[in-house]
């Protein structure tokens, strides 16, 4: 893969822990209101803050890999300029 590639896909990484992060957050917060005062009602926001916590680890999970992607580009990026420089050095 390209540098370039390696670029897009650490910030498809990113955007995708924006959205595992948050995914869990609107059905979290409905059972806190008062009119969800029902007899399970704590069982759901236990399992609920479970999932919340789940998905924001696989959130911080994926900004590592994120981050890995991003050092790898960059190394990606410096072999490139390497090879440009060295075709440009060859004499003709």
């Amino acid at each position: 893969m390209t540098s370039e590639d390696l670029y897009a896909k650490a910030r498809d990484l990113d955007a995708l822990a924006a959205d595992v992060e948050t995914c869990v957050d609107v059905a979290w917060g409905v059972p806190r209101t008062p009119e969800w005062d029902c007899a399970n009602a704590n069982d759901v926001r236990g399992a609920l803050d479970q999932w919340r916590s789940a998905a924001r680890t696989s959130a911080g999970n994926l900004r590592e890999e994120a981050s890995r992607v991003r050092g790898e580009a960059g190394r990606a990026a410096q072999r490139e300029q390497d090879a440009r420089d060295a075709q440009n050095t060859v004499p003709r």
